[in-house]
């Protein structure tokens, strides 16, 4: 199963066509056939180079048009490049539409049994490995079910299933290890992990900057189609998020009026607000541990946060990020949704989350909350309310430092 991946000077460039190009062959007649021809090509990658060994797994980020999903096509086959080499040792396999070539009139044994052969198995090969691949999708009960009848989430399970069942020496990933529940992403990533210790070269495709870090032993950041950094994966990660926090404030707003939250605090665009507003935050309550609102919790007592937004009609979920600093020391706590893996709600005229924090063992002083609203991919903010939620824990402190938590000492 072992394989590599080797990529030099890698380059692919495509047309460009106007916005009014026609869409029909009568649209084009009437038009003349001029106003179909691009106008111009860009570079979707430019002078591209890595190189993946066996039993590793390089992790591939950047913004959506970045080109990363043009690299694994160009790496699975599906296109050619336009300068440059790409060599591939082992079988090829790659995870980048999962259902692409089900059918719906088949049923899920019929999908899987024609998948199976697509991922490079013999079809005495299927046939033997049939029930461990429907037992990995957890589909049993619904295997001779038509594929109209599942769900979307079953439907991926299914496609992954088949997918992960062949020989890849070399694996491309395009974002698909978030389907299913946190159970089966677990068992994905455990098969991911196992194909690498068996040798496969691998590609990950991915937003998820945490489990990129987690699992990946390098990282590749492209922008605009260019290499921007390779290495460790935590390091690119950080600068990543960093270069698109930096982003996010040039498509902060400036317009918008003034707001006074619940607290007394002004909301000014520029000061202490910033983002693009297509999302809004609408309020925002700190809440002690019987659930009343307030600005007050003793050190080592629960706190919980709600947050009310507005979608204004976006269907994509946002990020929900929530920091607690001081004036000194920016974040002593930072977590968001993506890391802990919960989909916010999207739809409607208003829509809430509640972070329930069992306790908060900082030392008695003053701190301050921030909440924000992110793209999905972390390109940019929505709304950002910084510094703007202020939080008082009080009580005695043993401490110097800002950590108060519960503690006992012992000697042998």
């Amino acid at each position: 199963m072992a394989g590599a991946i080797h990529v030099d000077g890698l380059a692919k460039q495509f047309p460009r066509y106007p916005s009014q190009r026609p869409r029909t062959l009568k649209e084009a007649m009437l038009r003349g056939w001029r106003s179909s021809r691009p106008t111009e090509t860009f570079w979707a990658l430019r002078d591209v180079g890595f190189d993946v060994a066996s039993g590793t797994m390089l992790g591939v980020i950047g913004e959506n048009g970045a080109g990363k999903s043009t690299l694994l096509k160009l790496l699975g086959g599906v296109l050619r490049p336009d300068a440059g080499s790409i060599h591939t040792e082992g079988h090829v396999s790659g995870l980048l539409e999962l259902n692409s070539g089900m059918h719906g009139d088949l049923s899920g044994r019929e999908n899987l049994m024609i998948g199976g052969v697509v991922a490079g198995l013999s079809l005495a090969e299927v046939k033997a490995k049939f029930d461990e691949i429907v037992a990995f999708a957890e589909l049993e009960e619904f295997i001779d079910s038509p594929l109209r009848t599942y769900s979307a989430g079953m439907k991926l399970r299914l496609g992954f299933s088949v997918a992960v069942h062949g020989r890849p020496g070399v694996l491309l990933i395009d974002e698909v290890l978030s389907v299913g529940d946190y159970g089966f992403q677990a068992k994905c990533i455990e098969r991911i992990r196992a194909f690498r210790d068996q040798g496969s070269a691998i590609m990950l495709i991915t937003h998820d900057l945490p489990q990129m870090a987690g699992i990946c032993d390098q990282a590749l950041w492209l922008r605009q189609g260019v290499v921007a950094e390779r290495g460790d994966p935590s390091l690119v990660a950080g600068r990543y998020r960093v270069a698109m926090e930096s982003k996010m404030l040039g498509r902060t707003v400036s317009d918008a009026p003034d707001r006074v939250t619940r607290g007394g605090t002004a909301l000014r665009v520029g000061s202490n607000r910033f983002g693009s507003l297509e999302m809004e935050i609408l309020d925002v309550r700190l809440l002690n541990s019987t659930g009343e609102a307030t600005e007050v919790i003793e050190a080592g007592q629960a706190l919980g946060i709600e947050v009310d937004y507005a979608p204004k009609g976006l269907d994509e979920p946002p990020v929900v990020g929530i920091s607690i600093g001081t004036s000194e020391q920016e974040t002593l706590l930072d977590i968001n949704t993506a890391d802990d893996q919960f989909v916010a709600p999207v739809g409607g005229t208003m829509r809430g989350v509640s972070l329930s924090l069992d306790r908060l063992d900082l030392a008695p002083g003053d701190y301050h909350v921030s909440v924000g609203l992110y793209q999905g991919d972390w390109s940019h903010a929505f709304d950002y309310h910084w510094r703007v939620y202020a939080l008082r824990v009080s009580g005695d402190s043993w401490t110097k430092g800002l950590i108060n938590p519960p503690r006992r000492w012992s000697s042998d």
